[in-house]
């Protein structure tokens, strides 16, 4: 999908509305190479589960990889949904390597973020890492607002609020992401900065009301709502929708439903977000029990990933998280989730697998 950059924040605020889920790749079972029928699945149960976009997580991929799986990817929503990604790569040249295929592939947006051993010296330092991909891509980019402590030098939030307006006013920067740890205040100044030259979007499901209220929040991404939700039940949108038709009070009622399904998730979490890990594994856990493809990833890059792997108990814990909200789980064996729905419906079984990534039996 081709978009003119002096028509980019338009575009957003047409097709930014909603959710954006989180896609992450299948494997075959001995995970040497894409599951291509598991991908095309996901990329369907996203779209059964009413998103705008999917998010596209490739890190575990080689740069031939994630080329496919981006074309993958988008042949499969076909245009039905929009198509992003991360920049998350370790250097300067891997982000750019990801900006080339993702534009080759036809996705229509990138969250940027410095990657985890940047430090800048000074907010101008940080600019120009930003500056160097907004300026250097045709797609639209979201930027991601996450706190940390390389950048308290900068701020005593650990977000530069300076350089995050200093970036919305590019063209084709159309929306910021608000990390669920932000303190409240600096969420207050960068909404109250920025929220008239990009659009606001917060993955705390309890500050949407504040942020559509005030701030014109229509979208949340990119986050796990198959954790609360199906297709036949789609919890959050309908919390979302209600927020944005103005029924307040019946949105207030639809999030106090969730909400117990929501601690799970986060209290899933909340170990490993200080520690910048994401459970992608547990995540991949929460999509198959409510109708994805599942099937375990590769070995994780981050070493603080391998501290938390997926117990029996944690995913006793996931199942149970989906009846508090009234939802029914899949009954399907665990084996299922292990070598993915595809795989497993080929014939592919757990001892397949020479190895189990980050899972425990």
């Amino acid at each position: 999908m081709t978009i003119d950059k002096s028509q980019m924040k338009r575009w957003a605020r047409k097709h930014f509305r909603g959710f954006e889920n989180i896609l992450l790749p299948s494997f075959t079972p001995d995970l040497k190479a894409l599951d291509e029928e598991g991908i095309r699945h996901d990329v369907r149960h996203s779209i059964a589960n009413g998103v705008f976009s999917v998010f596209a997580v490739g890190m575990w991929l080689s740069p031939q990889e994630l080329r496919r799986y981006f074309e993958i990817v988008v042949d499969e929503a076909g245009g039905r949904i929009a198509v992003g990604s991360p920049l998350i790569e370790p250097n300067r040249e891997a982000v750019h390597g990801v900006l080339r295929a993702a534009k080759e592939a036809g996705l229509t947006h990138v969250l940027a973020h410095p990657f985890h051993d940047f430090h800048a010296t000074s907010e101008d330092e940080l600019f120009e890492f930003y500056r160097d991909i907004i300026e250097n891509t045709d797609l639209a980019v979201a930027v991601w607002a996450t706190d940390g402590p390389q950048f308290m030098n900068l701020h005593p939030s650990g977000v530069s609020v300076n350089v995050l307006d200093r970036v919305a006013d590019y063209a084709n920067v159309v929306a910021i992401k608000l990390m669920t740890t932000l303190d409240l205040p600096v969420v207050y100044e960068i909404c109250e900065r920025l929220h008239e030259r990009v659009l606001i979007g917060g993955v705390h499901l309890g500050m949407l009301p504040f942020l559509s209220r005030h701030y014109g929040t229509q979208w949340s991404g990119a986050w796990t709502i198959e954790a609360l939700q199906t297709p036949k039940q789609p919890l959050v949108n309908d919390y979302l929708n209600l927020l944005l038709e103005g029924r307040t009070q019946d949105a207030m009622t639809a999030y106090w439903k969730i909400k117990p399904g929501y601690d799970a998730l986060y209290g899933l979490m909340a170990p490993m977000l200080p520690m910048g890990v994401h459970p992608f594994t547990h995540l991949k856990y929460y999509q198959w029990c409510s109708g994805g493809n599942g099937g375990l990833l590769r070995e994780p890059m981050d070493p603080n990933e391998h501290r938390f792997p997926l117990r029996p108990e944690e995913r006793d814990n996931i199942r149970s998280s989906y009846s508090l909200i009234g939802i029914e789980p899949t009954t399907d064996s665990d084996e299922c989730f292990v070598v993915g729905r595809a795989a497993y419906t080929r014939g592919a079984r757990a001892a397949d697998m020479p190895v189990k990534p980050t899972y425990i039996e």
